[in-house]
């Protein structure tokens, strides 16, 4: 057996469902290639993960500028950071509220966290505390910038030995961080595997751009230009589409879908929860407080705190409410649906167009997710919206039969269903190099 191990990062659901795809696909046309997953916050102290992710959902939600400026790679914030100058009260202040949420026991004037027994913890909070202090107490700037220095080396390592234990014939990236993370094992040929990185979403971060990388997987061919501009070689980058699970390579026409539901044959609209059900809750609200408004379905949140105000909402409006359980169905409901409403996370804005529907986006957390959004818009197959004024926009849209028919049709003409079977036989590919076959991608040679 032969062996692809999958490289992914919390928060964000979309990047292990991708893993997962893909792996399902090696399943059916390469069974010989076994699929593992190594995800890097199980490299890190539990109490330290679950902070970090704590934090960055705080940061969508709530600071939704500063996370943008963390996600442009802003030179002042990371100037910062690295104690060069003093911090703005927008980081202090959140960074403030974090620790004490945390960790209290290290929100000391003393910026300098000793280890005792946790490493990663003093670790990061020392870090946490200078940025935190910089106005009153300004540590050293060498010294912060050697911390930072420290933690990305301090992972680095961690992820090199765990990929080394694992012994995999290929590495596949589906999130950024654990691609840049491997380059320095890399570039110094302690790890010599071939390297994919799975980019899913429709824009590229430079994180993504490292020469280690063998081959980028890509969504479009306009984020493939994104990668040329970066100056990513031609022959590096595969225009896959996505990968999804395989329900979607063969949806059911919309009428098969909504008798396979039981739903009625009436105007019908998915609001898809996302895994933090951020946005969903309002939208529903809007659309019920319609009185002629179409059919709608929910997939909750796996994490959303709103259930039982949307079961409550279901109870109440039993014939224009429903809620679905995500789960293997989710072709079938956006098959059965007219359009897709929700957070315009990849994988969900690319699981609406392979079943050839325009994606309302209601809540967008910037980031990534901007660069989804500018792609439905510059397509024609979505736009991003108020939750407010979804009743008036459905009205037309839905009344308008021709103009919800073309929306469909350039969104299937955008979508992509077979990701997940050739980003797999870029891995064969990959297997059969590490074990001295093929010397280049699409050579039968």
């Amino acid at each position: 057996m032969r062996k692809a191990l999958f490289l992914v990062s919390r928060p964000g659901l979309g990047h292990i469902r991708c893993a997962e795809a893909i792996g399902a696909a090696l399943a059916r046309r390469h069974p010989h290639i076994e699929v593992a997953m190594l995800d890097i916050h199980d490299l890190i102290e539990p109490k330290v993960s679950e902070a970090i992710i704590d934090g960055y959902l705080r940061m969508t939600s709530e600071a939704p500028a500063l996370y943008q400026r963390l996600y442009d790679l802003d030179k002042n914030l990371y100037r910062q950071l690295s104690g060069e100058i003093p911090a703005d009260r927008a980081i202090t202040e959140f960074l403030t509220t974090q620790q004490q949420r945390w960790f209290p026991e290290f929100a000391a004037r003393d910026w300098l966290a000793h280890p005792r027994r946790h490493f990663d913890r003093a670790l990061i909070n020392t870090l946490v505390n200078g940025v935190r202090q910089s106005h009153e107490n300004p540590p050293n700037r060498h010294l912060m910038r050697g911390l930072l220095l420290l933690i990305y080396r301090v992972l680095a390592r961690r992820l090199r030995d765990a990929v080394i234990e694992h012994d995999a014939d290929v590495l596949v990236a589906t999130q950024m961080y654990p691609n840049a993370l491997l380059r320095p094992a890399r570039a110094s040929g302690q790890i010599t595997q071939p390297l994919i990185g799975v980019i899913t979403d429709y824009g590229v971060h430079g994180v993504w751009v490292r020469d280690t990388t063998d081959y980028y997987c890509v969504a479009h061919p306009e984020t493939a230009r994104q990668l040329q501009a970066r100056g990513v070689p031609d022959e590096r980058i595969v225009v896959t589409g996505i990968p999804l699970m395989p329900p979607f390579a063969q949806p059911l026409s919309q009428s098969e879908a909504r008798a396979k539901l039981a739903l009625p044959e009436r105007p019908t609209v998915l609001i898809t929860g996302g895994e933090y059900g951020l946005g969903t809750a309002e939208a529903v609200r809007q659309l019920i407080a319609c009185q002629d408004g179409p059919m709608v379905l929910v997939t909750p949140a796996r994490h959303d705190s709103g259930h039982a105000a949307l079961a409550e909402l279901a109870h109440q409006h039993p014939d224009r409410l429903r809620l679905c359980a995500w789960s293997e169905h989710l072709s079938d409901l956006m098959r059965a649906a007219d359009v897709v409403i929700g957070k315009p996370g990849g994988l969900t804005v690319s699981e609406s167009l392979a079943s050839g529907r325009p994606f309302v986006a209601t809540c967008c957390l910037g980031g990534q997710e901007s660069h989804n959004v500018r792609f439905l818009e510059q397509q024609g197959v979505g736009i991003r919206l108020d939750p407010r004024q979804l009743p008036d926009f459905l009205h037309d849209l839905l009344t308008q039969p021709a103009q919800l028919r073309h929306w469909q049709k350039q969104a299937t003409q955008a979508g992509a269903r077979q990701g997940a079977g050739e980003v797999a036989d870029l891995i064969q590919h990959c297997v059969a190099v590490t074990n001295g076959g093929l010397k280049s991608y699409g050579d039968p040679n």
